[in-house]
């Protein structure tokens, strides 16, 4: 068992929230499109089916402004009376679609984002320390309630896919589940190993990510491993070659590369090469559609990538940006390019 840190709210409150159930309730789970996301969401679904809670909706989503608002209209439609939304930092993101929908129906968040201090009064709400991802915390919220043995590959996998094992009490529980990992092998581990394949499946299929869902639910892990080597193919293309294609900027230790790729892989490939200097700071972009979206890291933390993420999307239409001090994203439109790279620098 590892030990969660809890920001905000408790597992009391997250037992009442699923014990008070009425005839009429029917529930939805919201998650992140990432394996954190995904692994939130099976374990939220094998607590309620133990609590025999009907589930009326499961979707997986990009963090995004407004979500909390049409999502509303959704569950109008369906009928649904309690949702619960893991991974999503829907407190920062749209913060007035997620207060209006609390006075709608019965709201529970479970997030590990930074938390906006505005919600410090809210209740249904738990937030974790940062290294503490929301599958492990619905892992531990469910000790008693399912056959959480079962699933322990899958924690695992979330804890390294969302660098949760930087955490040294976090690292140790993986160590005592696979005792040969080390820091040094951890991404060629049993847990490594299942999260690639499972990310590169959520790349592959793209918006199909509850077909993966599906797939993970019924541990059939194997069956994505032609995927992923496509996928690790076009990453290592992408890797191997990022010095010859990227900006380097010395003063800032800054790495600013772009990925032209029918898949969505920028989040990979800049994990990938931030590995190689873990005191610099790496983004990289990629166009699609209209917009551009943006992955960042610093391996290290010596820079706080969510809060520059953020700056650098300020005030910009349809824009957004944030997530932790060693990993963080943005998105905005095609047209705003030139300025995020001015506030980049500055």
């Amino acid at each position: 068992m590892v030990r969660i840190n809890y920001l905000k709210g408790e597992k009391q409150e997250f037992l009442d929230f699923i014990n008070f159930v009425t005839l009429r309730d029917k529930f939805a789970i919201i998650s992140h499109n990432d394996l954190d996301g995904i692994a939130s969401a099976l374990f939220l679904e094998k607590i309620l089916e133990s609590k025999e809670v009907e589930i009326g909706y499961i979707d997986f989503v990009t963090i995004d402004r407004d979500l909390a608002k049409e999502l509303s209209i959704k569950f109008k439609e369906l009928g649904i009376t309690k949702v619960i939304f893991c991974d999503l930092n829907l407190d920062e993101f749209d913060f007035e679609g997620y207060s209006e929908l609390r006075k709608e129906i019965d709201v529970f968040l479970i997030d590990h984002h930074p938390m906006n201090p505005a919600i410090s009064e809210f209740d249904k709400v738990i937030k974790t320390d940062s290294q503490d991802c929301s599958a492990m915390t619905i892992f531990e919220l469910g000790e008693g309630i399912f056959d959480r043995e079962a699933w322990q590959w899958l924690n695992c996998a979330a804890i390294f896919s969302d660098f949760s094992y930087k955490e040294e009490k976090n690292f140790l529980y993986l160590q005592d589940l696979y005792p040969n990992i080390s820091m040094e092998n951890i991404s060629s581990s049993v847990p490594g190993i299942i999260s690639r394949k499972i990310n590169s499946a959520l790349v592959y299929y793209g918006d199909n990510k509850k077909y993966v869902y599906d797939l993970v639910k019924k541990r059939d892990v194997d069956s994505i491993t032609e995927v992923h080597e496509i996928i690790e193919d076009e990453i290592d293309r992408f890797v191997e070659n990022y010095k010859d294609n990227e900006i380097y900027v010395p003063e800032k230790n800054l790495h600013f590369l772009e990925v032209d790729s029918k898949f969505d892989i920028a989040s990979t490939v800049v994990t990938m090469i931030s590995k190689l200097k873990s005191e610099d700071s790496f983004v990289v972009m990629q166009r699609k559609d209209d917009f551009v979206k943006f992955s960042a890291r610093n391996q290290s933390s010596s820079i706080d990538m969510g809060q520059l993420m953020k700056r650098c999307v300020e005030g910009l239409d349809g824009a957004n940006g944030g997530g932790h001090v060693p990993a963080a994203a943005a998105k905005i439109q095609a047209k705003d390019l030139d300025e995020f790279k001015r506030r980049l620098l500055e």
